[in-house]
């Protein structure tokens, strides 16, 4: 029997072998450990080395193939789907040097989360007869579901009552709902220079006009943002205080309450999201704590715990409730009531806690390597954040060094998709610190990016 062949690691992972086995190649193939083409071990042979029967390993393979993440070819093996050459593999998983680095998207970097959230999906399986499943859900969630939504958002010091909250599937659709209720086609929204993408492409969608306010290590400038709304009209500002993405700037408790006094003074309603923050308990308070009639406030799991639990909870003032309940009404009648109780059981039971903490500590660990890698004068960094920002040399233009790091196999998000405005465009780039399971997969990633920095862009083409 080959050395090399791949062997999960199970003896941590609780509840049914061969769950466990289907869930370590599920897991592998995510992460890139198995790639596309990669032979599994003979069955026999992986029994033997995870000390299980064969007809446990036999029960992991077959519900893999029914999730078609792996198929079988008879006298040659079990591969993993995706390649037709497969002859490059036998026992030995392929190196995967060839394949690109993702420093652009979001992925959970919490080893055992899939087990934690199935334990869960079980619990939910024996409790669906108390679930209204043969209605729409209530418009704002049920009474259970909304109270673990304001024990959620209590970890950020901001109590909500019950009544004022509003569960939808996802913050991006609550930034959705946020926007069609509180304003127009043509009217202009306010935001910092450097915004989550989401955001631009709602406001295209829904034909709204973003207007940058200037920002600096904390975010949004008080001054700014009150000569923004005062030269626009705006009257709704989107804000992310809390882990700023890109930039991972965190407002200061003094700055929060000058923006919050500028709202009240100017009727502003304010937007704040709060979905990238959403891990992290010791921060200051959430701006919308301090004006709580003219604010949305937005949280939920997907950061925290898992991109697969669209819930976030939406907090307002009745009057604005109402209103946002009706648009979402419109938009998608009611959220599911069976995700929204595999988030309240997660909440109730504490394992949501435990996984975001987890999530923190992962995240701590990447950011630790990110400064090890990088040059600590360029790069900024802040715990929870699944990225940093990186300030490149005046010498690079950032749509240049992301073209050149995809030829070099990095993905590294366009800065286009966070600018607000092209005047006195920003001289960075946001890298993702979570692009797969092993850390020397993130450790090379951002090798190759430190390269890239000291590197001479070459000469556009003259253009005659």
């Amino acid at each position: 029997m080959s050395a090399d062949i791949w062997v999960p690691d199970i003896s941590k992972i609780a509840g049914p072998r061969y769950l466990a086995v289907a869930g370590a190649i599920a897991r592998a193939i995510d992460s890139g450990e198995l790639p596309p083409g990669a032979q599994l071990p003979p069955q026999r042979d992986l029994a033997e080395r995870l000390g299980v029967t064969v007809g446990t390993v036999s029960r992991a393979y077959g519900l893999a193939k029914k999730r078609r993440l792996i198929a079988g070819e008879v006298g040659r093996g079990t591969f993993v789907q995706g390649v037709a050459s497969r002859e490059r593999s036998a026992h030995v998983i392929p190196k995967n040097e060839e394949r690109g680095i993702d420093l652009a998207c979001f992925r959970s970097p919490v080893e055992g989360l899939s087990d934690e959230v199935l334990k869960v999906l079980s619990e939910v399986g024996e409790r669906a007869t108390l679930l209204p499943l043969h209605k729409y859900a209530p418009d704002t969630g049920s009474m259970s579901h909304r109270l673990a939504g304001t024990s959620w958002i209590a970890r950020t010091g901001y109590n909500v009552p019950v009544e004022n909250l509003l569960i939808v599937p996802g913050a991006q659709q609550a930034i959705a709902v946020c926007l069609y209720t509180l304003a127009n086609s043509g009217d202009t929204v306010l935001t910092e220079e450097l915004t989550y993408s989401g955001v631009k492409a709602l406001a295209a969608m829904q034909g709204l006009r973003l207007k940058a306010v200037a920002m600096d290590d904390e975010g949004m400038i008080p001054d700014a943002l009150e000569k923004a709304a005062r030269d626009s009209g705006a009257r709704v500002v989107y804000m992310q205080p809390t882990i700023h993405n890109p930039t991972t700037a965190l407002m200061s408790e003094a700055r929060r309450r000058e923006i919050a006094a500028i709202a009240e003074r100017l009727d502003l309603v304010v937007i704040e999201d709060d979905a990238a923050g959403s891990a992290v308990t010791e921060r200051p308070l959430p701006v919308s704590a301090l004006l709580p009639e003219r604010s949305c406030y937005i949280n939920g799991l997907s950061k925290s715990v898992s991109p697969t639990l669209r819930v976030a909870y939406v907090a307002a003032s009745q009057q604005l409730l109402r209103a946002l309940t009706d648009t979402f009404h419109t938009l998608a009648l009611s959220a599911s009531p069976i995700c929204n109780e595999v988030a309240a059981l997660l909440i109730g039971n504490g394992t949501a806690e435990e996984i975001a903490r987890n999530y923190v500590t992962a995240m701590t660990r990447r950011m630790e390597t990110a400064l090890e890698v990088l040059p600590a004068d360029v790069v900024k960094a802040r715990v929870g954040a699944f990225y940093v920002w990186l300030t490149l040399p005046e010498r690079w233009n950032p749509d240049d060094f992301v073209t050149v790091a995809k030829r070099g196999g990095l993905s590294v998000p366009p800065l286009d998709s966070f600018l607000v405005e092209r005047v006195n465009m920003a001289q960075g780039v946001r890298l993702s610190l979570n692009p797969a399971s092993q850390p020397d997969v993130l450790r090379r990633g951002l090798g190759t990016i430190k390269d890239l920095l000291w590197a001479r862009p070459q000469p556009r083409q003259t253009v005659i």
